[in-house]
């Protein structure tokens, strides 16, 4: 608990937001200065350790530690952009998860607009659609999702990813074929063999909600006929594929909507009487 009582000293200025400038000198005046980059990026890796056994309100204060000790990465070593790339959306991970959804844009966003190396421009246009997406503002998502897609630099998983969730857009406006269209792609010429499965689910569950039962078990058949040769290779990817054929939304949701076929009678036509 000798947290708390740190976090009581430093008062509430810790929790102030204030504007940018202000928010680095208050960094230079809490974070240690290391000698690198890299060492910057250590010392934050290391609080972010020791937040993960901390709960309440000893667990926000250890995660805005462990936010600050990123942020501090591009206040002492702008120049290292690999690293502030990594950084700042590790800092954008930690205010999601407290809430900060504001906080967590900011990062994302810097690390699309001025991030570089490796996957992490990606995964933060991913987060940003997320973010946007779980707020419904479907339109602010599917522009990002859409970006992330279009990138000839993303890599071909991520890409499959983006396309998933510009699908799950277009759905959430209403547009159901654009939605298909766009798990079409990714189930017919898709690169990940997960990326597939999940599309091919999306498409059957199209389907079931439009009343096309059969229609939905075709998907699945052809899903099975397309991924059954990848689940049975005796490997990781063949593992995680057979798990994800058989926790597939589909494979319960359609035996449901049979039985309850099933249970109802037909519709009976009536006699009118002039």
């Amino acid at each position: 608990m000798r947290a708390l009582a740190w976090l009581a000293g430093l008062g509430v200025l810790l929790l102030a937001p204030g504007r940018p400038a202000q928010e680095e000198r208050w960094i230079e005046t809490v974070v240690p200065r290391m000698e690198s980059a890299e060492a910057q990026l250590g010392h934050a890796r290391r609080l972010k350790r020791q937040m993960l056994a901390k709960e309440g309100t000893e667990l926000d204060f250890w995660r805005r530690l462990s936010v600050e000790a990123y942020q501090a990465v591009r206040v002492f070593h702008g120049a290292a952009r690999e690293a502030c790339t990594e950084a700042a959306f590790r800092a954008g991970e930690l205010l999601r998860a407290g809430g900060d959804e504001a906080g967590a844009l900011a990062e994302f966003r810097w690390v699309l607009q001025r991030g570089q190396g490796g996957d992490f421009r990606a995964r933060a246009g991913l987060e940003i659609g997320h973010l946007h997406r779980r707020a419904e503002r479907w339109r602010e998502a599917l522009e990002v999702y859409t970006d992330v897609a279009a990138d000839p630099a993303v890599a071909p998983a991520r890409r499959d990813d983006a396309w998933l969730w510009v699908g799950c857009a277009w759905k959430g406006l209403g547009r159901a074929e654009d939605a298909r269209q766009a798990w079409t792609r990714v189930a017919e010429q898709g690169r990940d063999a997960l990326a597939r499965v999940r599309a091919f689910d999306e498409l059957a569950l199209l389907l079931l909600e439009a009343g096309d039962l059969e229609g939905a078990a075709g998907v699945l058949d052809r899903c099975l006929a397309a991924l059954s040769a990848r689940a049975l290779e005796e490997t990781e990817e063949g593992e995680r594929v057979r798990s994800a054929l058989l926790r597939m939304r589909i494979v319960d949701e359609l035996p449901r909507a049979l039985a309850r076929r099933r249970a109802t009678p037909p519709a009976q036509g009536t006699s009118g009487k002039s």
